[in-house]
C-alpha cells in the first residue's frame, strides 16, 4: 500500500487535543476489566459485521502497533497541536483503521478527561481490539479472531501509549 499522511481530525470542539494516554488511564464504559475479557454482552456482537467487512482478522496489527507508536511519539511532542501524521502500512485494510481512529469518515477515538483517568467517549472497540485484551470464545468466533487473539503475544501493557482526542 504504501505512505500516506493525515492530520488528526478535531471535530468536538477547540478546547479538544489529541494526546498519547496510557492505555491504564483509560475507563471504558462498556469494558468493566477489559485485561479479564469483561466485555458488556453486546459489546463484540453489536459491532461484528462492520468489522468483519474491513476483515480485522487479516490485518497487519504489528504494522498498526508500529504506527502508532510513532503516532504516540509525534503527539507526545507537540502535546498542544494536531500535527500531520504519516503512516506507512501494507494494505487498504490497516490503512482505513487509522483513518478510522483519527476521524475520518467515522468518529473519532476520543475520551474526558478525569484528573488522570480519561472516560472513552468512542472508539472504545478499536481501542479493545488494538490492545488485544482476552475475547470470549462467542466473540473470538464472530470476529473470525483466534484463541491467540489478534497477535499471539497478547494485551499491551497499561503502561502502552496510544493517541486519544481528549476534552
Amino acid at each position: 500500500m504504501g505512505t500516506f499522511s493525515l492530520t488528526a481530525n478535531n471535530e468536538i470542539g477547540r478546547k479538544a487535543v489529541w494526546r498519547a494516554v496510557t492505555l491504564g488511564q483509560l475507563e471504558f464504559p462498556q469494558v468493566s476489566e477489559p485485561y479479564a475479557g469483561a466485555f458488556d454482552d453486546d459489546f463484540w456482537p453489536s459491532r461484528h459485521e462492520e468489522y468483519n467487512r474491513l476483515e480485522w482478522d487479516e490485518m497487519d496489527w504489528r504494522s498498526i502497533r508500529e504506527q502508532m507508536d510513532r503516532a504516540s511519539d509525534q503527539l507526545q511532542q507537540h502535546p498542544e497541536a494536531s500535527p500531520e501524521l504519516e503512516f506507512d502500512v501494507p494494505s487498504i485494510r490497516e490503512r482505513t483503521f487509522l483513518e478510522m481512529w483519527f476521524g475520518y469518515g467515522d468518529p473519532s477515538v476520543e475520551a474526558s478527561a478525569d484528573d488522570t483517568h480519561y472516560r472513552v467517549g468512542y472508539g472504545q472497540h478499536r481501542i479493545c481490539a488494538y490492545a488485544d485484551y482476552p475475547m470470549n470464545a462467542r466473540d473470538r468466533d464472530l470476529m473470525r479472531i483466534p484463541a491467540s487473539g489478534f497477535l499471539p503475544t497478547g494485551p499491551l501493557s497499561p503502561n502502552t501509549r496510544i493517541p486519544v482526542l481528549t476534552h
